[in-house]
């Protein structure tokens, strides 16, 4: 069986980690800052003129604390979007297109972030896991409209890039523009359209295009966004594949802390005894991967509370943290709970060994 095949067999998991397949399978979603830290897990391009390895590049903005979900979300359209461009190139120019600015784009990226408190629905999620809903005067009526699949409202609660016709640019014109300065205004031209729907703590809830039922993010929660092309020989061309490196990259990074975590049979992510620690949700277009992975650190698990959310669809466990675990164990060698850049090192360090790639400094982003 193919690997589409195989996640096919998966999609109606009730989890945060469901598969989304459009008929031409080049897209599928699987469901389921300091110096100190650059050293750590890093090298430099200087440090490694003579690796083998194929290398991915650490972008991080974790030095900026807390940032709105809707830029890290720009972050991954951005940089996907000029990758593809790049790929588009090299397939109509072949190896002359390797000259220009682009080529600076075909690489691989490690995006890590914290994000303010958001609530995003997958694309075919349902409403009824926003159980806060139940107790609005008309039951939710107006705010699930908002947040519906096939709404397209100017009041819509969703995350979209407009892909209406534009004015053609000049490539030299395009290339005058940084990643930095389309990232900004992509995220304004987001938070000055959207409306979101908000929960009862105040929180955005955005509708979006990954797989899989509602899910939470915010301050104390690591995440991680590995831009991949999975069509490079160090990699497999296989989301199943993908996914349990993602799992094990997760696993061992709690290893180091002395938690013993593990897969589940049906639903996807990682957990501690019967509460769910981490998240994993990944989707990938022409075999280049975005979204990734949400490990609890010290988030407030409040956040959670199943009367505002069922988190990913799973009434009958629970969730937990890095600090939660560690502070209901006595025969952990650590006498501190880990702070959020002290998890990042790990798991990045982690997520070499798994993938086999050099880790490496890339660009500090805000």
């Amino acid at each position: 069986m193919t690997p589409i095949g195989n996640l096919l067999n998966r999609a109606n998991n009730n989890s945060c980690d469901t598969y989304y397949c459009p008929g031409d399978a080049s897209f599928a979603t699987l469901e389921r800052n300091d110096s100190a830290h650059r050293s750590y897990c890093c090298s430099t391009d200087d440090d490694n003129n003579n690796a083998t390895n194929h290398s991915a590049y650490v972008r991080s903005a974790l030095s900026a604390g807390p940032v709105p979900y809707e830029k890290g979300w720009a972050w991954q359209h951005v940089l996907l979007n000029r990758r593809m461009k790049y790929m588009r190139m090299r397939e109509t120019h072949g190896k002359s297109s390797e000259g220009n600015n682009y080529v600076e784009q075909d690489k691989d990226w490690i995006l890590m972030f914290e994000h303010q408190p958001v609530y995003t629905l997958g694309r075919g999620a349902t409403e009824d896991y926003l159980t806060f809903l139940n107790n609005e005067p008309d039951g939710g009526l107006e705010k699930r409209t908002r947040l519906s699949r096939k709404y397209r409202g100017e009041d819509a609660s969703r995350l979209n890039i407009d892909r209406s016709p534009k004015h053609k640019t000049s490539e030299i014109t395009e290339n005058m523009i940084t990643e930095q300065d389309e990232v900004d205004k992509l995220s304004t031209q987001i938070t000055c359209k959207s409306q979101p729907v908000l929960a009862p703590n105040g929180s955005p809830i955005y509708r979006i295009e990954r797989g899989g039922e509602v899910t939470y993010h915010g301050p104390g929660q690591l995440v991680m966004y590995p831009l991949l092309n999975l069509k490079h020989p160090s990699y497999q061309q296989d989301l199943h594949w993908y996914l349990r490196q993602i799992e094990e990259v997760i696993i061992q990074t709690l290893l180091h802390f002395d938690i013993k975590s593990n897969r589940d049979e049906i639903n996807t992510g990682v957990w501690v005894g019967q509460n769910k620690i981490a998240a994993v949700g990944v989707s990938a277009t022409k075999w280049i991967t975005t979204h990734g992975l949400a490990l609890n650190v010290s988030p407030n698990l409040e956040h959670f509370d199943k009367n505002i959310i069922t988190p990913c669809g799973i009434e009958e466990r629970g969730v937990t943290s890095i600090s939660e675990v560690l502070k209901g164990t006595s025969s952990s060698s650590f006498d501190h709970s880990p702070g959020l850049n002290e998890v990042a090192d790990v798991a990045l360090k982690c997520f070499g060994e798994v993938f086999q790639v050099d880790v490496r400094q890339g660009y500090q982003i805000s």
